[in-house]
């Protein structure tokens, strides 16, 4: 909005001015190295305020936000799936798996928490272990019953 309102400002300004030289110009061979001036201002007028937009750089941060957050949903579901052929091959059963990831500005995707629901504590938290390391946070909660 305020592109458009300084655009029609400055082609008001330019016109009064335009007027008041046409007025005080005294000859022809002056009025038309005038009108090549307030052309060549007008023009300047119109290419001020479309200089000045600028397309805003939180776009570039929204693209590389939504490609992180895609990345990141695709990741953790492929992680979740993993997690449930290993356990489901062990024969443990499984109700609820999540899954905590982080991705760093180098674009490096760390598992930093696995929770879940099973009906074998002791041997799932030790297939986690050995597949994700110890640097990973593991939340088991047994299924009882």
């Amino acid at each position: 909005m305020n592109l458009i309102f300084s655009s029609v400002l400055g082609v008001c300004l330019l016109t009064i001015s335009v007027s008041v030289c046409m007025m005080i110009c005294p000859d022809s061979s002056m009025k038309k190295q005038i009108r090549f001036l307030i052309a060549l201002l007008f023009v300047c007028v119109l290419i001020q305020p479309v200089r000045e937009f600028q397309i805003p750089d939180s776009l570039e941060a929204v693209q590389k936000a939504q490609s992180d957050k895609t990345a990141q949903a695709l990741t953790e579901q492929t992680v979740k799936t993993a997690i449930s052929e290993l356990l489901s091959q062990n024969q443990i059963s499984c109700s609820e798996i999540s899954v905590n990831l982080h991705i760093d500005e180098n674009h490096r995707i760390s598992i930093s928490e696995v929770s879940l629901t099973c009906d074998d504590y002791q041997n799932t938290v030790r297939l986690l272990r050995e597949i994700l390391g110890e640097g990973v946070t593991i939340h088991v909660s047994e299924i009882l019953g």
